[in-house]
């Protein structure tokens, strides 16, 4: 029996079942070309319910932060596109946990606890997503970079009214003849098998499908302020790297050389450095220790601060490791392609002059 289709003991701890399957995942060939492998890894681990309590009214979000980032930062290092499927999950359980009634509760739930792979697929193109109608909706257009087609059973879909109003739909997005992979011709990331779904002409009963009251699914700090999460899975990345220039240079004995050393001592400090700006993020945001305000502004920066941490471990795991690093059998060459192009996810420099003015504002209570 290969690595990855080892059956994990759900009886023991979820710290353990995290690091085993993180192990799992790291060890398979190739899971770039079968990301099934490495989603049924994580069924058969129990972490795709994990964070969902069962509750009277079908469950509540329950995963403590330190546990969270610990399963988005160690999947994220094994395979950084099974990372991101399991941030989207993630994203929308709690979404349906915070603004859905009972019976989509318990719906979610049973499809979680049954193996469903859940997403959330906000982008839009052209056409653009539009509802229609009342009782029945109609749905119309597509929506694009919809990560895990032909993995995600269901799929929380926002969209604005022509009042520029936010809603959230809860559609089932299994219809491989609605699925368009065509569109994503990435160098990395592959294994997130992202692309278009097109919605036209469905039809989805409007009490099962319509999660929460207009405006919900922006409210904070759950919206802008869950990137923190996106930041986790990317770190998981940046602290892999640390471990492969690591381990190759202790392996060929150069880690001795000074400028080596050196490499290895920056590369250690942007990592940790990054991995306490989403440690303070993911307790803002999920615990409410702080007002909704900075706890969005925390989990922006540990996006940015991830982000200049990947670059700055890249550019060393190259010049470290040398031209090897490119090999396509390479450890560390997937994990760069992946990251290289996950870091390049929305407008990182409206964000940090938005943050910056922000947080201008809000010195006192930051440097306290």
């Amino acid at each position: 029996m290969d690595q990855i289709s080892r059956p994990t003991d759900r009886s023991a701890s979820p710290t353990s079942r995290i690091d085993e399957a993180a192990q799992r995942i790291a060890s398979a060939a190739r899971v770039e070309d079968a990301p099934e492998a490495g989603v049924a890894v994580l069924r058969e681990a129990g972490l795709l319910h994990l964070a969902a309590e069962e509750t009277a009214d079908g469950y509540r979000y329950e995963l403590p932060w330190r546990l969270a980032l610990r399963l988005l930062a160690r999947i994220g290092g094994a395979d950084l596109s099974l990372g991101r499927l399991l941030e989207g999950h993630l994203n929308a359980l709690q979404l349906v946990a915070l603004y859905a009634d009972a019976a989509q509760k318990q719906r979610v739930l049973a499809a979680v606890r049954a193996g469903t792979l859940l997403g959330v697929w906000g982008a839009d193109t052209e056409p653009r997503f539009a509802v229609s109608g009342a009782g029945e909706l109609r749905l119309t257009g597509a929506k694009r970079y919809a990560s895990g087609l032909g993995l995600v059973g269901l799929a929380l879909v926002p969209y604005e009214d022509e009042a520029r109003v936010s809603h959230l739909l809860l559609v089932p997005v299994d219809d491989p003849a609605r699925q368009d992979a065509g569109a994503w011709h990435m160098s990395g990331m592959r294994a997130s098998r992202s692309g278009t779904y097109r919605f036209e002409d469905l039809r989805v009963d409007e009490t099962a499908a319509r999660v929460g009251r207009p405006g919900d699914y922006r409210r904070e700090p759950f919206f802008v302020g869950g990137i923190w999460r996106c930041a986790a899975a990317q770190l998981g990345a940046v602290e892999r790297l640390v471990e492969i220039l690591v381990a190759e240079l202790t392996a060929s004995d150069r880690l001795q050389h000074p400028l080596q050393s050196a490499r290895v001592g920056q590369a250690i400090m942007a990592a940790r450095d990054a991995r306490l700006n989403v440690e303070a993020a993911a307790e803002a945001v999920e615990t409410g220790s702080l007002d909704a305000e900075l706890a969005v502004s925390l989990a922006a920066l540990s996006r940015l601060r991830v982000e200049t941490a990947g670059l700055e471990v890249m550019q060393l795991v190259e010049r470290g490791l040398g031209l090897s690093s490119f090999h396509a059998d390479h450890p560390a060459e997937r994990v760069m392609r992946d990251l290289a192009v996950y870091l390049r996810q929305a407008n990182p420099d409206a964000l940090l002059l938005d943050q910056a003015r922000r947080l201008s504002r809000r010195l006192p209570d930051l440097f306290r």
